[in-house]
């Protein structure tokens, strides 16, 4: 069953000041919930929030959800500790390493500092963000090759991407005077 057009909203202090009349009255849950144009499990998640020792008081029931509002939002950043950053910027511009990799290096060893980030998102977002000094998602790109046994050559995704490297697609190699190699796809 698709519900469409559902839309979620709090409570506000008239809604509780009736749901406290209603209950008082011996109104069913069902006939609050009408009148309140809310749903019946939400009457019952409001009475079990707003209750004091068995008794529903919307005054307090408000104030928790003006508290509750007070501390939503985004918490802060792991990465806002300017040494872990610092030392992140490192491994990612000395080391090369990916978030990936830097979460698994400190998850084995903290380096002494008190929160380090859990998922490659943290560092990724604190990179968006401008919290990881001198590192930009371009920092990130690989700028080498690995070789393989049979001399099979494993290219950045980025490097295909830009390229539009297909499988099957075809590059020409040309090998300067100065020993640098420089790829050319051909299009067919």
């Amino acid at each position: 069953m698709r519900i469409v057009g559902k839309t979620f909203k709090h409570m506000d202090l008239q809604q509780r000041l009736k749901l406290k009349e209603m209950l008082d009255s011996e109104s069913s849950i069902l006939e609050i919930a009408n009148v309140l144009g809310v749903h019946r499990s939400a009457v019952y998640r409001e009475i079990e929030r707003g209750s004091i020792e068995g008794c529903y008081d919307p005054y307090c029931a408000q104030s928790l959800y003006e508290e509750r509002l007070k501390k939503k939002g985004r918490p802060e950043c792991k990465l806002s500790n300017e040494d872990l950053a610092e030392y992140i910027s490192g491994l990612i511009l000395m080391e090369h390493l990916s978030p990936e990799k830097i979460v698994d290096l400190l998850a084995e060893d903290d380096k002494g500092f008190p929160d380090v980030p859990q998922s490659p998102n943290t560092i990724y977002n604190a990179i968006d963000r401008g919290l990881i000094p001198n590192v930009t998602r371009e920092s990130l790109l690989s700028k080498s090759c690995t070789v393989f046994s049979g001399g099979q050559i494993c290219i950045p995704k980025w490097v295909l991407d830009k390229l539009k490297i297909e499988d099957g697609s075809t590059l020409q190699m040309e090998v300067t005077k100065e020993n640098e190699i420089i790829f050319r796809k051909i299009d067919r």
